[in-house]
């Protein structure tokens, strides 16, 4: 059974492919002074051969001062069947070990294409050659899933959101944390976070993971980061609204409850010329 406490059941498209270039610049955030104090943390994620090179930039900005902290760390790619139980892999069929070889090959050989595909049979019918439905996986393969996709990053940022209804709560929560850190990558464009923010924001329930998502508003130019709110707040689930209204000036300027008033903020904050070059992200 899956988890809709936490996230309803939704069908999702796949977002851009392509990681990842080079130059990491923090844009000012939105909104009043009191609010740009607030520490915003990106990453960026630079994947060659087994390594992946995680560079966490915090950027503080108080009384018009800002300051920069970078930190920089590996994660090696990870080899799901060293990593599972061995008493979990010695129990699956013949089918379902091929399924985790697959994704396994797929991070070996750093496709992501290669890695959709075997994931694809996990909702496969047995007949052929798939797993028969997400509720027949095993939760080796799921987490297994889960630690594949976050490897690629943004790309499979979408891909993960259905793994966060999982009825496994450890499984949920690593989907969320690879989901979270996709969509902090700087070279995603304003418009892809936004795509996933708008798409994401129509199922979500849980206080945490809302949060999350939210703060994504202020790394997308005023154009984008109104549509955005525009559409939470006309399609969005009641949490996921109710969450942005509180923290409204946050995000835009405080008095703001409607989708008028946001249209309103946009006319008398437009797009600076730079702003392409700041969020237009991998060129």
């Amino acid at each position: 059974m899956r988890n809709e406490v936490k996230i309803g059941l939704v069908v999702l498209g796949s977002a851009a492919a392509g990681i990842l270039g080079a130059w990491l610049f923090f844009s000012a955030m939105s909104g009043s002074t009191e609010n740009s104090a607030q520490e915003q943390r990106l990453a960026k994620c630079v994947r060659s051969g087994s390594v992946k090179k995680i560079t966490e930039i915090s950027v503080d900005r108080k009384a018009g001062k800002k300051s920069v902290r970078i930190v920089e760390s590996e994660a090696t790619r990870p080899n799901v069947i060293e990593d599972a139980d061995i008493d979990d892999v010695d129990k699956l069929s013949d089918v379902q070990r091929s399924v985790l070889n697959e994704i396994q090959a797929a991070l070996d050989a750093d496709d992501y294409k290669a890695l959709k595909k075997a994931l694809s049979k996990l909702t496969a019918s047995v007949k052929s050659g798939g797993l028969g439905g997400y509720a027949n996986v095993p939760r080796v393969i799921r987490a297994a899933a889960v630690q594949a996709l976050g490897w690629f990053g943004k790309a499979a940022a979408l891909d993960l959101v259905d793994f966060m209804a999982d009825s496994d709560a450890e499984i949920s929560s690593d989907a969320f944390d690879q989901f979270d850190f996709a969509l902090q990558d700087v070279d995603m464009s304003d418009f892809e976070r936004a795509a996933i923010v708008k798409t994401t924001a129509k199922a979500l329930t849980d206080p945490d993971w809302i949060d999350s998502l939210l703060m994504c508003l202020n790394d997308m130019r005023n154009s984008v980061k109104g549509a955005t709110v525009i559409s939470i707040i006309t399609e969005g689930t009641p949490q996921v609204k109710a969450a942005l209204l509180e923290n409204i000036d946050f995000y835009l300027d405080e008095g703001i409850s409607n989708a008028d008033d946001v249209r309103k903020w946009m006319e008398e904050n437009p797009d600076d010329p730079e702003d392409e070059e700041f969020y237009g992200g991998e060129k």
